[in-house]
């Protein structure tokens, strides 16, 4: 009886944070391609790039890009919060993030939204092996993004991080993928 009041107790604690956005640090998810932890920082506050950076918001977009039309040559689609190009699903499989992520060595991380829902990334909580979907709150420039339809870039601790949209066959904005890549 214990145990299940212990559990329950974990459940809602778990629930209030997730609810609350941003908590005091959950366990430290690491990024799969070197093993090192992302650190979120409390959410650092977010600037607007500027062009003296080492990776430019241009380069990074056209290798996403370049990578997606090449291994998966179809219109994106959205149904709820399930995304998909052609054929693939994204939600559930990780392979878009995954290979995103394997063009940045050393990323923090690479995340796709479908609104405010984080629905695929590329970083893995170290403790139990899971993808991090919740827990951390969406960055207001997702929502700006798809709203403009428009690549944009932020400096953060070290790190380019660079909001691509994903439109369908009528150029609308159906999800945002984020993938941040440092900058030393």
């Amino acid at each position: 009886m214990l145990k299940k009041q212990v559990f329950i107790v974990v459940t809602i604690m778990a629930l209030i944070f997730t609810l609350a956005g941003c908590a005091k640090k959950p366990t430290t998810p690491v990024t799969p391609q070197t093993g090192t932890e992302v650190t979120p920082s409390d959410h650092p506050t977010e600037t607007p790039a500027n062009s003296g950076n080492k990776v430019s918001q241009t380069d990074v977009e056209g290798k996403i890009n370049d990578l997606l039309n090449k291994k998966y040559p179809a219109d994106w689609k959205v149904s709820g919060t399930t995304l998909s190009k052609g054929a693939y699903t994204e939600n559930g499989n990780y392979k878009i993030v995954d290979d995103v992520a394997a063009l940045f060595p050393e990323t923090m991380g690479v995340s796709i939204f479908i609104g405010e829902e984080r629905i695929s990334s590329s970083v893995i909580q170290q403790d139990t092996g899971t993808r991090v979907l919740k827990g951390y709150a969406t960055p207001p420039t997702v929502g700006e993004v798809m709203k403009s339809g428009k690549t944009t870039s932020t400096l953060s601790s070290g790190y380019l991080k660079v909001y691509v949209p994903f439109k369908d066959s009528s150029s609308k904005t159906v999800a945002v993928m984020t993938v941040s890549v440092p900058q030393q």
